[in-house]
């Protein structure tokens, strides 16, 4: 139901943006603003999706060949749709994770090493987007202060709540001592309700996993070579997904700002929203793009902009991920019975 929920808040979202674009009056014309976009950097604006979405598998992939676990490039891709679809659809993208560690454990990978990739992998991101921003944020502190001062105030919040968030996570996810406390919580928590009987079975596999989670966590920390490998191509999968809205300024036929400027506006209209806990923002980031761009995109195009901007970093996202998540789930289902026959 919570699932059901959130795909048709989506949908409404989607709605009501075309709605708002079509009843502007600056819009009215959209197939003639469509003739006039540049075809050839809205295709580079796509390819800086596919640019996203390969650099997350290169990360994926990487991490589990280190923790010597199997499975190529094609599966890592295919645990990143599936990590995209449900983080695109749940609040503050919580369901990606839990989704790829699904799909993992269905591949055979023990539970334990495969939280323990989607971990790393998680902190990681986090700590080079927030780092990310906070460079941008210094190097464009002044155009912000004098051009945009109105959406300073969620630019700091969101670079503090996600620094905040970051050393509270890590805190967490590298203290064994803490995770089992929680598990046994849970455990317990769930036996007092009668969900699980034999507690002391599952205690048994608990230590085991946790076991497995650490190592692994271990083996990534030990690894400074990797880490900085996986830390690289993080910085280059934020750039393609940041130079989305670069390419479609140009697309539009504006030159005057620089590639440094859009990208580091981006990035910080990503902290910004970053803490709004709406499935993939919706509503903020459209807001945010509309406050934060209105200095580099003229007033008749603004909309236009934002639809093109949301539809190659959302919209198209989720129906990419969505494809090849309803792909496997037939896949695997079609295994599954002839497996039982």
């Amino acid at each position: 139901m919570k699932k059901i929920l959130n795909c048709g808040f989506v949908i409404l979202m989607f709605v009501i943006t075309i709605w708002i674009l079509v009843k502007s009056d600056d819009l009215s014309q959209i197939p003639r603003l469509f003739n006039t976009t540049n075809k050839y950097y809205l295709i580079l604006s796509v390819l800086c999706m596919l640019g996203f979405w390969i650099c997350d598998a290169t990360i994926i992939y990487n991490i589990k060949k280190m923790m010597n676990l199997k499975g190529n490039i094609t599966k890592s891709f295919k645990l990143t749709m599936i990590g995209q679809y449900f983080s695109s659809i749940t609040p503050f993208a919580t369901g990606g994770q839990p989704a790829q560690v699904y799909s993992m454990v269905k591949d055979s990978i023990p539970i334990g090493k495969a939280t323990s990739v989607l971990i790393n992998k998680f902190i990681i991101y986090q700590v080079v987007v927030t780092l990310y921003s906070i460079v941008m944020f210094i190097l464009k502190i002044s155009f912000v202060y004098s051009r945009i001062k109105v959406a300073l105030p969620f630019v700091v919040t969101g670079i503090v709540l996600n620094f905040a968030g970051l050393i509270i996570i890590s805190g967490l996810f590298f203290n064994d001592k803490i995770i089992k406390k929680v598990a046994l919580f849970i455990l317990n928590f769930l036996s007092l309700i009668k969900l699980v009987k034999n507690t002391e079975k599952y205690k048994v596999k608990l230590d085991h996993h946790i076991s497995e989670y650490m190592c692994s966590i271990k083996k990534i920390i030990k690894n400074k070579r990797m880490a900085l490998r996986i830390i690289l191509i993080t910085i280059i999968q934020l750039t393609f997904h940041f130079s989305i809205t670069y390419f479609i300024y140009l697309a539009l036929n504006f030159e005057s700002a620089t590639y440094l400027d859009i990208i580091s506006i981006q990035s910080l209209l990503y902290m910004a929203v970053s803490f709004i806990p709406t499935p993939g923002t919706a509503g903020a980031a459209e807001g945010g793009f509309f406050i934060l761009f209105n200095v580099f995109f003229s007033s008749n195009v603004l909309m236009y902009a934002i639809l093109l901007w949301r539809v190659i970093s959302y919209y198209l996202n989720i129906v990419v991920s969505g494809s090849v998540t309803i792909v496997d789930y037939i896949i695997r289902t079609k295994k599954k019975v002839v497996l039982e026959e």
